[in-house]
């Protein structure tokens, strides 16, 4: 990790955070969460965070964000995205560990997402992370052109750190 993540710190999401969310989530993603996906998932107790970074003004700027829902013996991580400007800065890296750990807290086992088949790189960073591809959901994003399956993805929450 360089120096950039160790400026980075977690804090929760906020209502007031989704204006900077979903500009993220619009630079990222062809078919962006709406705002109310996020209003909702920080309403209902999901654990949403967000990596920040102080600014040249001193305040704080927005570099990514995470939502996870965690039950009793899992965690299905929802989204994780990185601004393009904050990518492969360790800034994932870091609301990964921030994820894990907290399932762990909260007594999951494993934990679960899914990635667009077409997503080499993610695909590639979860591998790095100890994910292990264990399944299919045949049409479940859309896509510029028809549909794209997703691969479903598994860790166990007791593996070596990240």
């Amino acid at each position: 990790m360089d120096g950039d993540t160790e400026q980075a710190v977690i804090r929760a999401m906020c209502a007031s955070d989704l204006s900077e969310v979903l500009a993220i989530e619009r630079e990222v993603y062809a078919f962006p969460w709406p705002r109310q996906a996020f209003g909702n998932c920080v309403r209902l107790g999901y654990h949403c965070v967000l990596a920040c970074r102080p600014s040249l003004a001193l305040e704080e700027q927005v570099c990514g964000y995470a939502v996870m829902e965690v039950g009793p013996w899992e965690a299905h991580i929802c989204n994780v995205s990185v601004g393009r400007a904050h990518q492969r800065r360790g800034i994932g890296r870091l609301l990964m560990r921030s994820l894990l750990d907290v399932a762990r807290i909260r007594g999951a086992q494993s934990a679960y997402l899914e990635v667009r088949a077409s997503n080499h790189a993610a695909q590639a960073f979860y591998s790095m992370l100890g994910f292990r591809q264990v399944g299919v959901r045949r049409d479940y994003y859309q896509a510029p052109v028809g549909v794209e399956d997703a691969y479903i993805w598994k860790r166990g929450i007791n593996q070596s750190t990240l």
